[in-house]
């Protein structure tokens, strides 16, 4: 595999870390709770000899800055735009999952026909409306309570550890999925300083994600859109919404997968985003 390159830079007015990988049409990774860039080393292994990885930790989390606000998708979309400045690039592919998902849709839309695709994975939208739709906030009891960050933080805080071996598992098809030395990566990095506060943001921040997705959506996206999801997580909710907010929407539900597709569906996922970018780059 390429071997990754570490760097930092200031983005927006915060501090990124982030990795580097291969050479080619870029992907700009976009990470979910509780992980980092390092979710996305499946597919950075797959094609590094033909794409150019950029894979930040966004902010909040690991060993990015933790500021106590601007966790909005349109927010975050502008550190990824500062990001790529920094990095020299035009124009790129956008892949997210989870709630990295809603800030890679505002950076879709706000980079201007710079975004030559967006494959969301296993992404929670908010603030649609379409025959049809329905809130995440409504199946997934974890989504209203870590918006409460308080409580979330009394109940986790010294419990880290047990409490992702518990996410990682309960939201898995095969409860494996995550091997564990990746679980201790994930436990050390939410016992960080402010990691576990910060990261809950991204929850906290749902209403301001709704606004500003809704706000979004009243005009079809252009870019290319690829949404797939486990069968025993999100179903038919993201391609769904891909197609209800995009004018070009491939994809669909994985059968016996759950939330982590990287680590679930490795062969299958990396099959259909090889194909995916090949189409639009």
């Amino acid at each position: 595999m390429s071997v990754l390159t570490h760097k930092r830079a200031m983005a927006n007015g915060v501090r990124l870390h982030y990795v580097t990988a291969g050479s080619g049409p870029v992907v700009l990774c976009m990470h979910g709770w509780p992980q980092n860039h390092r979710e996305f080393l499946p597919v950075i292994e797959a094609f590094h000899d033909k794409y150019r990885f950029i894979a930040p930790d966004l902010r909040g989390y690991a060993d990015s800055d933790k500021p106590f606000d601007g966790y909005e998708p349109k927010t975050i979309a502008a550190d990824m735009l500062d990001l790529l400045k920094i990095e020299g690039v035009d124009k790129f592919h956008i892949l997210s999952h989870d709630l990295g998902g809603p800030p890679s849709v505002a950076l879709a839309y706000l980079s201007k026909g710079r975004a030559l695709s967006l494959a969301t994975i296993e992404t929670p939208f908010f603030g649609l409306d379409f025959p049809g739709y329905i809130d995440p906030r409504v199946p997934y009891w974890h989504l209203g309570m870590h918006m409460n960050m308080d409580i979330t933080r009394f109940l986790v805080e010294g419990r880290e550890e047990q409490y992702l071996r518990h996410f990682f598992r309960d939201f898995a098809y095969t409860p494996g999925a995550i091997p564990e030395e990746e679980v201790q990566q994930y436990a050390m990095q939410m016992r960080q300083p402010g990691n576990l506060r910060a990261s809950l943001n991204h929850y906290g921040y749902i209403p301001q994600m709704a606004a500003q997705t809704g706000e979004l959506a009243k005009s079809k996206l252009d870019v290319p859109m690829l949404a797939w999801a486990g069968r025993a997580s999100f179903g038919d909710h993201c391609f769904d919404c891909a197609k209800a907010i995009s004018n070009s929407a491939t994809g669909g539900v994985i059968e016996e997968c759950g939330h982590w597709v990287f680590e679930e569906k490795t062969e299958f996922i990396n099959e259909q985003l090889g194909e995916f970018w090949a189409a639009h780059s």
